[in-house]
Parts: C-alpha cells; structure tokens; sequence
C-alpha cells in the first residue's frame, strides 16, 4: 500500500510540476513559486483541519521546520530549472536524485525490505534514468543554459530528499499539522524572495497566476498522500515511488509541449508498473 500511495502521490506531483514549470516560462520564477506556496498552504491548513490531530510532539514541528526549509528551497530551484530546461530531462534528474539518497538512508538504518521489495527498489530507480534518457538538457532550447538548468535539478534533488527524509519523521498523530508548520516557514521566505528579486508576488501574466494556483493545490494534496505512505513505511519505498513523478510530467511534455518521447522512456514507464508490482506483492 506504502508503494501505490506514493505512485498516486508522484502521478499529482508530476502534473504540477508541468503547470509550475509551464507558468514559469510566461512570468518571474520566483512570483509563480510564491503563489503556488500561498496556496499550497491554504489548502494544508483545509486539510488539517478536516483530518485532526491527538498529538503534535516537538519532533513534528521540527520535522515540519526541516521540510519547510528544504523544500522552499528544492522548489525555487526546481522551478528555475524546469524554465531554463527541457521539462522531460529536468524533472527525471531531480527525481532520480531525490529517490537515490532517502533509500540508501532507509536501507542503512536498517529497514526491513523482502527480496521482493529491494528488486522493485532497484527496478523503479532503473525506470527513473530511463524516463531521463531523452538526450542532453538544452536541446532544441536556444539559448537556454543546459549546465546551470542541470545543476538546479541536481540541487533540488537533494533538497527534495531532505523533504522525504524530515516528513518521514512525523507521526501519525499530528496529522496534517506538519506540512502547515513546513508553510509557515516556506510561505514568508519566498514571498520575501519574491518581492526582493521581482519586484511583487503576484504574477503578471494571467494564465501564469492560474496555473500556479492549480499548481500549489495539487502539490500539496500530493504531499498530503506522501505523508501518508512516509509513515507508513518503509522510507526507501516510499522515496522511490514517490520520486516517479516524471511520468506524468513527460507525458504532459509530449502532448502539450510536442516534447518527444523516446523507447527507453517508455521502457521506463513500463518498468515502472513492473516495480509496483513487485513492492506490492
């Protein structure tokens, strides 16, 4: 169940990664990372409100502090990266990073994993580099900068896994409380960002602010459902099929955007289903 809630979860995440990357290729980066954390954080206090909480204990809001911290600044970079590069090569590297470091972290405090699980682990990891696998970032894109676009993506992969690693932390008991103290703190600091480096937090271009809104939304009910399978456990499977989120984010490049799909991207969609299969057996 751990593996098929993060899948759910990477399947949102990827689709709002494409409308965040999307919105920042018509307005400023950092407006269009504002907006989506206002409302992201809105819709975690709505979440949190409606789910309840018995108990938040002082390693929730620390772990709440940690991945509002981390993924504040995964996403600014994140998102810069996706509007300096090519979304079906950005979004897989920081995947592929973002899935790498929390398994090895899980695998090395000892989570239990059956053979069974492991394979799928590694199945799932192979899946995320072939999704990659569409040539070198930049391509076709002009004058964009395919080495600082991969050294953002590279960032927010490590960003993204502290994310996983601190939300992993929190128990049961608090709720949804977590993600709304983890807005506390990202909301202001961007905001800030924002007014400093553009001039004004809401975007200029219309279908820019419409698809942040969207954008920060469905991230957080993807987060919301992560949450759930980081507790549930065990942290490598969870990162792993919750960092698969290229998918969807491809396959929006390729019908939107005409962004091509290769045979080893599709390769890794189908290894993809096949990890699940093997996690979940």
């Amino acid at each position: 169940m751990t593996a098929v809630l993060a899948l759910v979860s990477a399947l949102v995440i990827g689709g709002s990664d494409f409308g965040g990357g999307l919105a920042t290729r018509h307005d400023n980066t950092f407006r269009v990372t504002a907006i989506a954390q206002i409302f992201g954080g809105v819709t975690a206090i709505v979440l949190a409100l409606a789910v309840g909480a018995d108990e938040v204990v002082r390693g929730d809001v620390i772990g709440g502090l940690v991945a509002g911290v981390s993924g504040t600044f995964s996403f600014i970079c994140f998102y810069r990266a996706l509007s300096i590069g090519v979304m079906s090569v950005v979004a897989p590297t920081t995947a592929v990073v973002g899935a790498t470091i929390p398994a090895v972290v899980g695998v090395a405090r000892g989570e239990d994993l059956s053979p069974a699980t492991g394979l799928g682990i590694g199945v799932a990891i192979v899946a995320i580099v072939l999704v990659a696998r569409t040539g070198p970032i930049g391509a076709g894109a002009g004058d964009r900068s395919p080495r600082m676009a991969l050294l953002l993506a590279v960032t927010a992969g490590v960003g993204f896994s502290a994310f996983f690693i601190a939300l992993a932390e929190t128990e049961t008991a608090a709720g949804m409380w977590p993600l709304v103290i983890a807005r506390l703190v990202s909301v202001p600091v961007v905001c800030a960002i924002a007014w400093r480096m553009a001039g004004r937090i809401w975007p200029v271009d219309s279908r820019s602010r419409r698809l942040a809104v969207v954008t920060g939304v469905s991230e957080m009910i993807a987060n919301a459902i992560l949450v759930v399978a980081l507790r549930r456990g065990p942290v490598a499977v969870a990162a792993v099929f919750g960092s698969l989120y290229p998918v969807s984010t491809v396959v929006l490049a390729w019908i939107v955007l005409r962004e091509r799909i290769t045979r080893l991207q599709m390769a890794g969609v189908g290894l993809a289903i096949g990890a699940l299969v093997l996690v979940a057996r």
